[in-house]
């Protein structure tokens, strides 16, 4: 399934339509004919930060070129298993350059302790009893 929204239409998925027709010998709607490969277009896959990208099976391959398609073509056709996600140095979803923000560990609000909560209304349930009496 190779997405063609716009961000992904933008960023070159006319290309990787073309690599995988041409790497796997079949037009959009076909299959191989040895079962293997299905090639469709599909609407927007939900992966716009790192388009363009195809879904084979349950995993993403993101931020593709011709070259990165063909390889993971390449690789299931032989039996392997691609690299998933982005195909260049990103993680995840960051930006071309990088982690630009968030760079410091995360600070509170700070886990609160259950247990002293508990004691405390307990007390304070206690007193205010005392207090009724």
């Amino acid at each position: 399934q190779v997405c063609t929204t716009t961000p992904c239409a933008l960023r070159g998925s006319g290309e990787i339509v073309t690599a995988c027709k041409k790497k796997l010998g079949i037009e959009l709607g076909e299959t191989t004919p040895d079962g293997k490969f299905t090639l469709i277009e599909v609407e927007c896959l939900g992966a716009c930060v790192n388009a363009p990208m195809m879904q084979i099976g349950d995993h993403f391959y993101e931020d593709l070129t011709p070259e990165t398609t063909d390889k993971v073509l390449t690789t299931l056709a032989e039996g392997g298993v691609p690299k998933m996600g982005p195909q260049t140095h990103r993680k995840a979803a960051e930006g071309p350059q990088g982690k630009t923000t968030l760079l410091e560990e995360p600070y509170g609000p700070e886990c609160r302790d259950l247990e002293q909560i508990m004691k405390a209304r307990e007390a304070a349930a206690k007193e205010a009893a005392a207090n009724k009496k």
